[in-house]
Order: structure tokens, then sequence, then C-alpha cells
């Protein structure tokens, strides 16, 4: 006749249910928190190596952005130390005028007049035939076996270029 349904007796089963689903959400929880810990150490490793490409991608930039500066700034000293030999070797040239009109005047100091200017075209021609690393290195050198006709030099080359420059501000 009637069947029992065991949904009627507001009794256990009903509980079970709840228990039931209770323990499928406990379930499913657990392993949405699984999921989150897995996605969250793929992102933390994803991180790393995007951190790790970065920091790559920025050395080689900035090794790129060095050597390029390196090189402007070569070419540059090379382009002034061309410069620089040649305004020696003109002023050599105007010692060597200067020593042929008082040669008759004075033949001795003409002669030792001629001799700083032949001085003076080899070390323009030292300049201007080495490199700028070789060049640095001379004057290292000198300047510890002579510190005190370095700093005289050093000395007469600031007057002079001080000259030099006032004179060219005047024309």
């Amino acid at each position: 006749m009637n069947k029992l349904n065991t949904n009627d007796f507001g009794g256990s089963n009903f509980a079970g249910n709840d228990l039931q689903t209770d323990a499928e959400r406990a379930g499913k929880s657990a392993e949405a928190i699984g999921k989150l810990k897995t996605s969250a150490a793929e992102t933390a490793t994803n991180l790393k190596n995007a951190a790790a490409s970065v920091s790559t991608d920025a050395k080689d930039y900035a090794g790129s952005v060095a050597a390029d500066a390196a090189g402007a700034f070569k070419e540059a000293v090379e382009s002034n130390k061309t410069a620089g030999a040649d305004a020696i070797a003109n002023i050599a040239h105007s010692v060597k005028e200067a020593a042929d009109g008082i040669e008759k005047q004075s033949p001795q100091v003409a002669g030792m007049v001629r001799s700083a200017a032949e001085g003076v075209e080899r070390i323009s021609t030292d300049i201007r035939d080495r490199n700028v690393g070789e060049l640095f290195d001379s004057v290292t050198k000198f300047a510890q076996r002579q510190p005190a006709a370095f700093f005289g030099v050093g000395i007469l080359a600031g007057v002079m270029l001080t000259r030099i420059m006032r004179s060219s501000d005047r024309s």
C-alpha cells in the first residue's frame, strides 16, 4: 500500500544528507586549497623565471650601453689626441720659424731653439702614432721616474692652454 518514505520521518536520513553534503564540501574545499597551493607555486616559479629573464636582459642592455659609451669615448679621445698632436706639430713649426728668424743675431740660441722644436716634433709624432692606452702608460711611467718634471710640464701646459684659450676668445 503505502510505502514508507524515509524522508517523511524528519529524521536520520535527512541529517545524513546534511553530513554527506558537509563531507563533500570539505573534500571540495581541500581540493580547492590543493589547487590554490599548486597555482601559487606555479605563479611563484613563473615570477622567478620572469625576474631572472628581466635581470639577464637588463644586464645585457647595460653591457651594450657601456660598450657603446666606451666606444664613443675612445673615438672622441682618439679624435682629440690627433687634434692635440697637430697643435703640437704647429707649435714646433712656429718655434723652428722663430729659430730661423734669430739665426743671424744668435746662431747658438737658434740651434738650441731648433733642437727643442725637433724634440716637440718627436713628441707630436709619438702622440699621433700611439694609441691612448700606450700614451697613458708612457705618461704614468714618466710621472713615476720624474715627478717634479711631470708637475712642471703639467703647469706649463696649463699656462699655455690658458693663454691660447684667452687669445682665441679675443679674436
